[in-house]
């Protein structure tokens, strides 16, 4: 199946959209944050990890970016189910999104650089 650029474009802004979103339930439900403090959050701890998907959008390829966020969604929803769903167990704060940071920073790339050669593989070309 042959896409086009733009609609690739469509697809990895629709998928940092969706990282976005993922984040803004967590920000609203589970941490009661306020709009300002869900920007500064997202601007502060997600800006990293989503640096290879904005940075792939306008790139030959930007289904890098639909790769990126798919491979690090995954570490919001443990950063929800930590601080939110699971009993506390004590011991002071909650250190999770230095893991979302980290981790989901490397994994970030390394959704970015895989993602041309699934795609390949499911017969998908961006023209």
């Amino acid at each position: 199946m042959v896409i086009s650029r733009k609609q690739a474009r469509w697809g990895g802004v629709a998928a940092v959209g969706g990282v976005l979103l993922l984040q803004a339930f967590n920000s609203f439900s589970c941490y009661q944050h306020d709009v300002a403090t869900f920007l500064s959050v997202t601007f502060t701890l997600l800006a990293v990890p989503l640096l290879p998907a904005l940075i792939s959008l306008p790139l030959k390829n930007p289904l890098r970016a639909v790769g990126a966020c798919a491979l690090f969604a995954p570490w919001l929803v443990l950063a929800y189910y930590t601080d939110c769903i699971r009993p506390y167990s004590g011991g002071g704060a909650s250190m999770i999104y230095v893991a979302v940071f980290l981790w989901g920073t490397i994994t970030s790339v390394i959704g970015a650089l895989i993602a041309p050669l699934i795609a390949k593989g499911a017969g998908i070309e961006v023209s």
